[in-house]
């Protein structure tokens, strides 16, 4: 386990680093498989939230399908057989994917991309977003948040996990400015760490498959 002094000097230097790099694809790619290779993230591996994620999910869709960008090695979401039917994480650390392809689990699949690019055809009951806005600038976030909509069934939902509780406002904002809804937000702890929160949200039906602000859909901001 990484010592935690080491953490939090990484954490200091990476911050402004990550603001240079980040709109180079490429620049920004190397730099996260640089931090997995020099293990700066294994100390979440062993970390649990108790399974709150899946928890949530079953409430509405019960035997999910599950996209999880940002999903980093993926190792300490509880993955049981039987409390998904699909599961397929997305990451722009090819170091961090090959980690969590690693672990064999049944039903998973996991691809090499960058989330603020990544599309798909498939749906899916609920995307996670795992501690991944806080890298993201606003406009990131925003266009982010406004296509996922587009990759989510008629009954999917948006989970949105941040432990840095000082930023919940301004994500609140940012989400409802986005078309979205925070059907519910509930307290979650990982480990021996500061509690943070999972926000559950949902987007206005007509949108489910298309993005809110697509061609067609009525509820796009002028």
């Amino acid at each position: 386990m990484t010592n935690p002094l080491v953490r939090v000097v990484a954490r200091l230097t990476m911050a402004p680093l990550r603001k240079l790099v980040r709109p180079n694809r490429r620049m920004n790619a190397a730099l996260w498989n640089a931090q997995y290779a020099l293990g700066l993230w294994r100390f979440l591996d062993g970390m649990s939230d108790g399974g709150m994620p899946l928890s949530l999910i079953a409430r509405w869709a019960p035997d999910p399908t599950i996209l999880d960008l940002g999903c980093g090695t993926s190792a300490n979401l509880p993955l049981a057989p039987g409390r998904y039917r699909r599961y397929h994480g997305v990451d722009i650390s090819r170091r961090a994917i090959d980690q969590a392809r690693a672990i064999g689990r049944p039903d998973t699949s996991f691809e090499v991309a960058d989330i603020r690019t990544f599309d798909t055809p498939d749906r899916f009951d609920a995307i996670l977003l795992r501690e991944v806005i806080y890298y993201l600038s606003e406009s990131e976030s925003a266009t982010l948040l406004r296509r996922l909509p587009g990759m989510l069934t008629a009954r999917g939902r948006i989970l949105v996990q941040v432990y840095d509780t000082a930023q919940a406002g301004e994500l609140l904002r940012l989400v409802r400015s986005c078309g979205l809804t925070v059907a519910e937000g509930l307290p979650t702890r990982l480990g021996p760490g500061p509690s943070g929160v999972f926000l559950v949200l949902t987007a206005p039906a007509a949108t489910a498959g298309r993005g809110i602000g697509d061609p067609g859909d009525d509820t796009a901001r002028p």
